[in-house]
C-alpha cells in the first residue's frame, strides 16, 4: 500500500487540492443535505491531514523551544562559571593579603617585645638547586645591610646574609650546609652548635652522651652567638640517638621557620 500510495502521490494530492476547493464553493451555499454531507466528506478527508499538520507545527515549536532553552541554559553555565572563577580568584587574594596582614601584625608586635631593631624583607626569589637555603630579598645595600647580618621571623631564626648588592640581598637559610649558630635547649640548658644538613633539616652537635636532652625540648640561640640575640627559637628536637661512637648524642632538630611558606623576614641591624 505504502508503495501505490508513493506512486501515485501527486494524482493523490490533487485530487484533495480539488475536493477542498469543491467544499469551499459548497460551503458558501445554504446547508442542506448535499452539502453536509459534501462537508462532512472533506472533513474526513481534510481533518486528519490538519491534525497531523497541526502536530508537526507543534513538534516543530516545542523542539524549537528546546533548542532555545538549551542554548540559553549553556549561556548561563559559562556566565556561572566565569562567576564561581572570579569569586574563587578574589577568595586567594582575600587570604593572601589576610596572611599577609597577619604577618605585618606579628612583626609589629615582635619589634614592641624586642629590645633590637630590625629591618622588615621580603623574599622575592629562591635558589633553583637549593630551594630551602638561599633565597633573595629585596634589601640591600642602599638599606645599610651589610654581609654575615642576622635573619629572622617572629617564629624563630632564619639564617644569615651571605652576599648584598645594591638594592637586594642573598640571604643562606640555617639549613644551608654551610650554616651554623651556637644553641641551647631551653629545659635543661645544654650548649651546642646546631648545623644545616640540607633539605630544611637542622643537626645539633658537639653534645656529650651524658647530657639532659629528649624529644621536643626547644632549642634557642644562645649567649656564645655572635650573630643573634639570645633566646631567639632555632627548631625543636625531633631525634635523639647515640653517635656512632657513642661518645656523643645525634639529634636532629626540625627548624620553627617553615622556609616554604616564609616570605617575610626580619633582617637584624648592626647595633651602633
Amino acid at each position: 500500500m505504502p508503495e501505490f500510495l508513493w506512486k501515485w502521490r501527486r494524482e493523490i494530492i490533487f485530487s484533495i487540492l480539488i475536493i477542498i476547493s469543491v467544499g469551499m464553493l459548497v460551503s458558501q451555499r445554504e446547508p442542506g443535505f448535499i452539502t453536509q454531507t459534501l462537508r462532512q466528506g472533506i472533513s474526513f478527508i481534510v481533518v486528519p491531514f490538519q491534525k497531523i499538520s497541526m502536530n508537526a507545527v507543534k513538534g516543530s515549536r516545542k523542539m524549537f523551544a528546546r533548542t532555545i532553552s538549551a542554548k540559553k541554559l549553556r549561556i548561563e553555565n559559562v556566565e556561572l562559571k566565569r562567576r564561581v572563577e572570579k569569586l574563587t580568584l578574589r577568595n586567594t587574594l582575600l587570604m593572601e593579603q589576610a596572611r599577609e596582614n597577619q604577618q605585618l601584625r606579628e612583626e609589629l608586635n615582635y619589634q614592641h617585645r624586642t629590645p633590637y631593631e630590625f629591618l622588615p624583607a621580603e623574599l622575592i626569589a629562591r635558589d633553583p638547586v637549593s630551594w630551602l637555603e638561599r633565597g633573595v630579598l629585596d634589601r640591600g645595600s642602599s638599606d645599610e645591610v651589610v654581609r654575615g647580618t642576622g635573619v629572622i621571623t617572629p617564629q624563630g631564626v632564619v639564617g644569615r646574609i651571605r652576599e648584598v648588592n645594591l638594592y637586594s640581598s642573598t640571604v643562606m637559610f640555617l639549613p644551608d650546609t654551610q650554616s651554623s649558630v651556637a644553641g641551647i635547649t631551653a629545659r635543661a640548658k645544654v650548649n651546642g652548635t646546631v648545623k644545616g644538613i640540607g633539605q630544611g633539616v637542622l643537626k645539633m652537635m658537639y653534645v656529650s652522651s651524658g647530657d639532659d636532652v629528649k624529644v621536643g625540648d626547644a632549642v634557642l640561640t644562645s649567649k656564645l652567638s655572635t650573630l643573634f640575640p639570645a633566646g631567639i627559637p632555632i627548631g625543636d628536637v625531633v631525634q635523639v640517638k647515640p653517635s656512632e661512637n657513642g661518645l656523643m648524642l645525634d639529634i636532629q632538630i626540625q627548624p620553627r621557620v617553615d622556609l616554604k611558606t616564609s616570605d617575610r623576614f626580619l633582617i637584624l641591624l648592626k647595633e651602633e
